[in-house]
């Protein structure tokens, strides 16, 4: 297995494990869409993917997506791994640690202070890796977001 950081000639590569990746979250998934946003997000160097190649067939095994943030109180960068997602065929083979840890290496290589990243309550076994991997639960801060689908702001 070999990891790559993305670029533009990555792009049609990249789009069918977005669209397994959206499917796997019960997202609808426009072709077009998906290219332009992945598109943009390399031009604009905005965010940065990481994919995990197969030597032999040059086959993508998964990605993960990072964006930068910034920590008014520690005065640094920070990394927010967005997305990750391996796909099925190489599922239980290192992939995601081989994601998390080049992840890890960019944080460390870029002076950021942390890599941060969110995950379902039910997803057991992603947690269960993280802890593994040396990532700790927050127990000391809620997370609460504001939709233009479910919150009325006043």
């Amino acid at each position: 297995m070999q990891i790559t950081k993305a670029n533009e000639s990555h792009l049609e590569l990249l789009i069918p494990a977005f669209e397994a990746y959206r499917s796997h979250f019960g997202q609808t998934n426009d072709y077009q869409k998906i290219r332009r946003f992945l598109s943009e997000r390399l031009a604009q160097q905005d965010s940065t993917i990481f994919m995990v190649l197969e030597e032999s067939s040059g086959a993508l095994a998964g990605f993960t997506q990072l964006y930068p943030v910034f920590s008014t109180l520690k005065l640094e960068a920070v990394w927010l791994l967005n997305d990750m997602f391996v796909m099925p065929d190489f599922r239980k083979g290192g992939v995601a640690s081989l994601l998390i840890d080049a992840a890890w290496k960019y944080t460390q290589e870029t002076g950021a202070a942390w890599l941060t990243l969110k995950t379902g309550i039910e997803n057991t076994k992603a947690q269960a890796l993280y802890e593994k991997l040396g990532f700790r639960k927050d127990e000391e801060h809620f997370y609460y977001f504001l939709d233009n689908h479910s919150v009325k702001h006043p």
